[in-house]
């Protein structure tokens, strides 16, 4: 399995696109937004800083639903995971060392921003509490890789699914408060919003944060875990990789 997580590493490293939106993105994404709509917000209460910091990091996690369809069956992929199915590996191994390295990479990097926006203030990501931060950004992080690899391997199109997935992570954002506070849509639609994942997790953040407030911290989690678990049975049950390597 180790030579196999190797080589779905350099696969990883070689997907510039991939690396460009984690390298570059986050620390980009989190200062524009927060530059730009900084007189949107009372800077004594919630500065936009805080607010798009708190919301980008949640959305760059749960974007990563494409890195395990691209590990599986991108393009580039294709033809050494073919190789593979032929050497004595088990199909557990191959997909367990790529949901590994799909989840390792990513969650190294945006943890690493958080901590350095966290110690230089730029933003509060709850000083001491940012442990906790991490911890439930773990959680979100396997959920979205698990959710894009199931999807991907129930469709079997690797374009198809980045299509669809990038167009369900943006919809989830949006009536999630991710890119503007949702109570200004109304009642209704923040009521509906409430049951989206990512509002869970957003939600949750904030409470640790701002009212050291824990309540809803390990039914998040638990949520997050279940759908995480239920994913990767779906890839257990659904990832032959031998009947479509070639196409």
């Amino acid at each position: 399995m180790k030579t196999i997580m190797k080589q779905d590493f350099l696969n990883l490293f070689k997907n510039k696109p991939i690396m460009m939106y984690l390298v570059v993105y986050p620390p980009l994404l989190i200062l524009v937004t927060g530059f730009v709509f900084q007189n949107l917000f009372d800077q004594n209460i919630l500065s936009s800083y805080d607010y798009y910091g708190v919301t980008m990091l949640v959305f760059l996690t749960t974007a990563t639903v494409i890195i395990l369809p691209e590990l599986m069956f991108g393009s580039h992929v294709k033809y050494a995971n073919f190789r593979i199915i032929y050497s004595p590996v088990s199909r557990e191994k191959m997909y367990l060392s790529k949901i590994i390295v799909a989840f390792i990479v990513p969650y190294i990097l945006l943890s690493t921003y958080v901590l350095i926006f966290n110690y230089f203030g730029i933003v509060n990501y709850g000083g001491n509490q940012v442990l906790n931060l991490i911890f439930i950004e773990f959680f979100l992080l396997l959920f979205s890789i698990t959710f894009g690899g199931a999807f991907c391997v129930l469709v079997k199109n690797e374009d198809l699914s980045t299509k669809v997935l990038n167009l369900v992570v943006n919809i989830l954002a949006a009536i999630s408060g991710v890119f503007f506070p949702i109570y200004i849509l109304g009642k209704n639609i923040a009521k509906i919003s409430e049951y989206s994942p990512i509002s869970m997790v957003i939600n949750t953040i904030y409470e640790v944060i701002y009212d050291n407030n824990f309540s809803s911290f390990i039914p998040t989690i638990v949520v997050l875990v279940g759908f995480s678990a239920l994913f990767i049975l779906l890839i257990h049950i659904n990832y032959h990789p031998e009947k479509y390597g070639k196409e």
